[in-house]
């Protein structure tokens, strides 16, 4: 069984946006990445060196408002103006960026949006291009009119009236539960905890391999939330997950089937989150 080691004096942790994370650091490997590998989630060596298929859901959209709403309120905001659900609205807003300077034809543009975010890529038919204009025309003209007019300089959040009320519900539950907010932002009694949003940690890490050979792999994970209490002494990282399921379902559950209980995995079994919760321990780490 191979040995890895963390080199102690290569982990950084970093200020990063979404897009510099994810833009400047492809070389280094992410719990997301592990899963194109690992056998037990389908994963094989050829899906890992070919990278992430297009995929999209709602859900990201909603799991991503919640993070940038509770973590990072003072830069975004939820738009007035909802768009439509589901991947036409994501088609929507693709179209809406070829408004500004028109190059194509109506038809070029409408196949080429289907195409960057898989709205019937391969089967946009008439038919369905002409139910999407009707669907989109409405938004593109309702969101036109309300940017003209925005004087906030926070960047807008735009979802569909479903996912606006599912997020709501998320934060009214968050906002009103002590327990959560107080371990995303500890108080104390004399100085409250310092508290650090949206970071990245990246490490090197040795790998030596059965036959002897060493191998070096950039590793990386977005922190979410992470505190640092000096009155109590405790560092303390915060994952924030969000899940349609009862709360109680999010590491597994027993579930009584007839006389017997039966496991059932959660979210934590389904997408390995046990990868994250891997402990660095090095003498130093310069927060940047």
């Amino acid at each position: 069984m191979a040995k890895v080691t963390i080199r102690p004096d290569s982990i950084q942790i970093i200020k990063l946006t979404d897009e510099e994370y994810f833009r400047d650091y492809p070389d280094y490997v992410s719990n997301s990445k592990l899963s194109l590998i690992d056998p037990s989630e389908g994963g094989s060596v050829e899906k890992y060196n070919s990278g992430f298929q297009s995929s999209y859901s709602e859900s990201f959209e909603l799991g991503s408002a919640v993070h940038s709403m509770i973590l990072q309120p003072e830069f975004y905001e939820i738009s007035e103006i909802k768009k439509p659900s589901g991947k036409l609205g994501l088609f929507a807003d693709e179209m809406y960026k070829y408004q500004e300077e028109i190059i194509l034809t109506l038809r070029e543009e409408m196949l080429l949006a289907s195409k960057a975010v898989d709205y019937y890529a391969n089967s946009f038919t008439e038919n369905r291009q002409a139910a999407a204009l009707e669907a989109c025309i409405p938004y593109w003209k309702a969101r036109k009119e309300f940017e003209e007019r925005l004087v906030s300089d926070k960047e807008q959040i735009r979802l569909s009236e479903a996912m606006a009320s599912k997020l709501d519900m998320c934060m009214g539950g968050i906002n009103g539960n002590k327990k959560i907010l107080n371990t995303l932002r500890p108080t104390g009694i004399l100085s409250n905890a310092e508290v650090y949003n949206e970071y990245a940690i990246f490490a090197i890490v040795d790998i030596e391999l059965d036959d002897g050979r060493t191998v070096d792999l950039g590793i990386k994970a977005k922190l979410d939330n992470f505190t640092i209490n000096h009155e109590t002494e405790e560092l303390t990282l915060n994952d924030l997950k969000t899940t349609g399921k009862p709360v109680n379902f999010f590491m597994g559950n027993n579930v009584r089937v007839g006389n017997d209980f039966v496991w059932y995995d959660g979210s934590f079994q389904k997408f390995h989150y046990y990868r994250q919760m891997g402990e660095l321990h090095a003498p130093t780490i310069e927060i940047l």
